[in-house]
């Protein structure tokens, strides 16, 4: 069930874009839709994210632009990664004395072939494409001055968010707490949002918690934490049942889910709204647990891919090699063995949903 997002008459939105992976915590991309169609009117949008699921990110931005009304974000605490792109959607954009804006490329988690690595280093190349011309477009910055500081992973304060045309105003009223999320998942992240997050503690069964900024991640499954209260006792010896009946249900009832699983990636796959969407609509298809309507509402607010521009173009040679000249992108830091950008915990977690997911 959508979560209602309207407070005084104002949408907004804290917490991971796409949802916690182990709390309700958060917004999705339907929560928006859906508390959207509540509205009328000029609206304002208070933002304070730590980011999550690029997806989800770029739905609920082409959700804010297709709104008949004008559109105020505010920026309270912080909008990076996935909510920076969210913040592009106002008319105006607003940032509070101290808040931060972050933008940088969108990554995953793969499990699979060597193939399937393939297909997910493609998405993402398109996807940051398409992240970038969001923010030219905001900006008036050109694709490949957009590009660098995307590569770079870019923190900006007010001041240099307006100086940059991400935000266009200043709000004199301080900023709120930044929104609880992991932010050791950054590179660069300021040291006292480190220092935040440091101070957060993982659910009873000591798995991460908070979803991977800008991720096009894994689907959400629940944890259960709760405690037994005893072990169960156990049962008495007994003879094997010999009835085949059980094992033939199950079976039964493991034949008709796959099969309307089919089903239902086919019809999102085929759908009219699929057209032009491709790489979103097998998202949707093989990554959630969304149905068709559900889909097909977020395939409508996502733009048509028309393909690159000239301005675009770039050979992935050419790419890879500006990237690892990007400031402080591939320098390790002192000490740190872990892959940067997520912690060693995070990317298990992942990779267990997604096996699970596959299975």
């Amino acid at each position: 069930m959508a979560r209602d997002l309207i407070v005084d008459g104002e949408l907004v939105l804290y917490g991971p874009v796409g949802g916690d992976w182990w709390d309700d915590s958060g917004f999705t991309a339907m929560d928006v839709i859906q508390s959207l169609a509540q509205m009328d009117g000029d609206i304002t949008v208070r933002l304070n994210s730590g980011g999550g699921v690029a997806w989800d990110g770029v739905a609920i931005y082409n959700a804010l632009k297709a709104y008949s009304g004008a559109v105020t974000v505010v920026v309270e605490g912080v909008a990076a990664s996935a909510a920076s792109i969210i913040a592009m959607a106002g008319d105006d954009v607003e940032m509070r004395a101290g808040a931060l804006m972050m933008i940088h490329n969108a990554s995953t988690i793969t499990w699979g072939t060597a193939e399937d690595h393939e297909k997910s280093r493609e998405l993402l190349a398109k996807l940051d494409g398409q992240l970038a011309a969001i923010y030219a477009e905001r900006t008036g910055l050109d694709l490949a001055e957009i590009r660098a500081l995307m590569d770079a992973e870019t923190w900006m304060d007010a001041a240099e968010a307006i100086d940059k045309g991400f935000a266009g105003a200043a709000d004199d009223e301080k900023a709120a707490k930044a929104s609880a999320f992991d932010y050791r998942l950054y590179a660069k992240a300021p040291k006292a949002l480190q220092s935040q997050s440091k101070k957060l503690k993982p659910p009873a069964a000591a798995q991460p918690w908070g979803v991977p900024m800008n991720t096009a991640a894994a689907p959400r499954k629940p944890v259960n934490t709760t405690p037994s209260a005893a072990p169960a006792a156990k049962p008495e010896a007994s003879m094997p049942e010999t009835s085949t009946a059980a094992p033939a249900a199950a079976n039964d009832n493991a034949a008709e889910a796959v099969k309307a699983d089919r089903t239902r990636v086919s019809a999102i796959l085929n759908h009219a709204e699929a057209d032009g969407r491709d790489a979103l609509a097998k998202y949707l298809a093989f990554e959630t647990d969304h149905d068709v309507e559900a889909a097909a509402k977020i395939l409508a607010l996502a733009a048509k891919s028309s393909g690159p521009t000239p301005q675009q173009e770039e050979s992935p040679a050419a790419h890879a090699d500006r990237r690892a000249k990007a400031s402080g992108l591939t320098a390790p830091v002192a000490g740190d063995t872990k892959p940067k950008g997520k912690g060693d915990l995070s990317i298990l977690a992942s990779c267990v949903a997604k096996a699970n997911k596959r299975r």
